[in-house]
């Protein structure tokens, strides 16, 4: 098994890429060494304004791959800049020992589907993102797209691969909170009057469940070397349905038993809610096809929406 650094291992994305990792080993003797190691923390409040601890840990054991799920804002550009230039050393090791194809340090960086903007025009990821495609992407997220052409461009230097999920949900449904919690409270109090939610009614965002995100990572790094070897385009949206917004708040009202109306309001100029009213008609069959992903929650979120519900009110 590759060595991996997570960068953002304690967020939602994170905990579950981690542990799907972990769970990944098959032989007793790799099992008896992550017995003995577990994941090992690499303690820095912010892998982006302070990355030497990330760096040296890189260095000095040797890491084999590094994933950015930690959501980081624009200054990922420097820890990116950081990295190649470890990349780079390692590359120059290996040529003073004469192998001129050395393998390069890997390089998984997560993004997400709102770089395609909301559209109901089917997309894939090959299609252009940025400001020269057919929809802008959000706002909210709009510096990944830079970063994400930066890390495409790092194949010289590194095997880099960018994974995008759609919107997530599943277990503690973190990007939710703000969304689900006033219907929670409502019903845990009894109360009738309306609740507004700045999303809008009628979109019908492309949503991914948190466990099937963390399996995509698995192979994308089993598959990372080959991806990278065989110049394939090494970027993969992540998606398994795609459901009405309002369907989904009809859903979660009756799981919380929820007597009120919820009224969608629009997100009016709040960013992030505009980005979870994305609307997404995309695909994974390339993910499927290149990297072997094979998701399993296929059945959407409002499907089993009082899974989901229980799930979010246990950790409220």
């Amino acid at each position: 098994m590759p060595r991996i650094l997570i960068l953002g291992a304690t967020g939602y994305i994170g905990r579950r890429v981690a542990s799907r990792l972990i769970e990944s080993v098959r032989t007793q003797e790799k099992a008896l060494q992550l017995q003995k190691e577990e994941i090992i923390p690499v303690l820095c409040a912010d892998p982006v304004s302070n990355p030497e601890p990330y760096l040296a840990t890189v260095r000095s054991s040797s890491i084999d791959i590094v994933i950015d799920v930690s959501g980081a804002n624009k200054q990922s550009h420097a820890f990116l800049n950081d990295l190649k230039r470890l990349g780079q050393e390692r590359i120059e090791s290996y040529r003073k020992r004469g192998i001129a194809n050395g393998p390069k340090l890997g390089f998984i960086y997560c993004s997400g589907t709102w770089v395609h903007g909301s559209s109901n025009r089917p997309v894939t990821d090959l299609d252009l993102v940025g400001p020269d495609s057919m929809t802008a992407p959000q706002e909210l997220v709009a510096w990944r797209v830079k970063l994400e052409d930066e890390v495409i461009a790092s194949n010289d230097i590194l095997d880099a691969m960018v994974l995008r999920p759609a919107l997530i949900y599943g277990r503690e449904s973190t990007i939710w909170s703000p969304f689900f919690t006033p219907v929670l409270e409502a019903a845990r109090n009894k109360i009738e009057s309306p609740i507004e939610i700045p999303l809008e009614a009628q979109s019908k965002p492309g949503l991914v469940h948190i466990d099937d995100v963390a399996t995509a990572f698995q192979n994308a790094v089993e598959k990372l070397p080959i991806i990278a070897g065989a110049n394939v385009y090494p970027v993969f949206d992540l998606v398994t349905s795609q459901e009405s917004m309002r369907e989904v708040f009809d859903a979660v009202g009756a799981c919380f038993g929820y007597a009120g109306v919820i009224q969608l309001k629009g997100h009016g100029d709040d960013l992030f809610a505009k980005a979870m009213s994305t609307t997404f008609r995309g695909t994974s069959a390339r993910a499927e096809l290149l990297l072997g992903w094979r998701p399993r929650r296929r059945g959407g979120f409002v499907k089993d929406m009082d899974i989901y519900c229980m799930a979010f009110a246990a950790g409220i």
